[in-house]
């Protein structure tokens, strides 16, 4: 009977680390989310949304984030195996509009639209509480720390996710996935980062919507974006490099992920002043000190020498 305490504590906690409801942050975690991971103060003067791994603000008119912010480091690599309640995509309870139900069916269809994560899976791991516990227990999957679960269940939330072509851009080898692997390896490599993304919509353009697709498409209300970015940021080198993807418009500037000639995320480096033009945000409005060479460090230069590529 002296392991009874134990186990009913396992049963309590897998029960209990299962919604979102369950995720909802204290005033100073809220505090913390942005003092973590907002590097460099807020891209415009939106609705601000705080969660443990990242801050975003949400395009409530297209129901994808409109932005996202978040600091990456090595020790948040490691990661849930991608099953069971952690590969679920999960109704967010502040942004109530999408479920993963309007997503089904398009990765098969014609357009192969994937649920892309703005911030990815692969940063929600970690022992962000800092209790000597992460998110899972490893040899069975189960719960063993609900604020770290909580981490894994909020960057799995439909709030964190946008309608990307797959084997065009979101899955191997597109341009977003190559991408990703790079800031995979800098991180793995010892980089500690800081990431900005998020969705371009062209004004005067007209948006594709899906939705579920047992509606009529008259209810169908994501809107697919024109265009996704990418700041990479290494504060401790005072450099960011940016990323602009013409995803399904024409995005001035930007690089069409259908072009044979963008086979390397290194042809989609742009500047900062391109990204802010696309998408109407301001980037770094808190620096100062430095700021001029920070903004000047974006070339296809600077991101081959992180890489270590000559």
């Amino acid at each position: 009977m002296k392991y009874l305490p134990l186990i009913l504590s396992i049963i309590s906690v897998n029960a209990f680390a299962i919604s979102l409801n369950d995720c909802t942050l204290s005033e100073s975690q809220e505090e913390d989310s942005i003092a973590e991971h907002l590097w460099g103060g807020p891209l415009d003067n939106s609705e601000l949304f705080e969660r443990r791994a990242y801050v975003f603000s949400y395009n409530k008119e297209h129901l994808v984030p409109r932005w996202a912010a978040w600091h990456a480091t090595k020790p948040y690599r490691d990661t849930p195996k991608r099953k069971s309640r952690w590969s679920t995509f999960r109704r967010d309870p502040e942004l109530t509009t999408v479920s993963t139900k309007d997503y089904v069916g398009w990765f098969h269809s014609d357009d192969n639209f994937a649920r892309g994560h703005i911030v990815p899976y692969f940063i929600s791991g970690g022992d962000r509480d800092h209790d000597g516990l992460d998110a899972e227990i490893e040899e069975t999957l189960a719960v063993e720390d609900i604020d770290d679960a909580c981490t894994v269940l909020e960057i799995n939330s439909m709030a964190n996710i946008a309608p990307q072509y797959h084997s065009r851009f979101n899955g191997q080898p597109g341009l977003w996935w190559l991408l990703e692997s790079d800031v995979r390896n800098l991180i793995d490599n010892g980089r500690d980062l800081q990431l900005l993304a998020g969705t371009v919509f062209i004004d005067d353009v007209e948006v594709e919507k899906i939705g579920n697709r047992e509606k009529s498409k008259s209810k169908w209300k994501i809107g697919v974006p024109h265009g996704f970015f990418k700041v990479v940021v290494d504060p401790d080198r005072n450099e960011a490099v940016a990323f602009l993807f013409d995803h399904s418009g024409d995005v001035e500037g930007g690089c069409s992920i259908d072009d044979p000639a963008n086979k390397w995320p290194s042809e989609c480096i742009v500047s900062i002043d391109v990204v802010e033009a696309a998408t109407g945000l301001s980037f770094f409005s808190e620096i100062e000190e430095g700021k001029k060479l920070l903004r000047e460090s974006s070339t296809k230069g600077t991101w081959l020498e992180w890489l270590g590529i000559e």
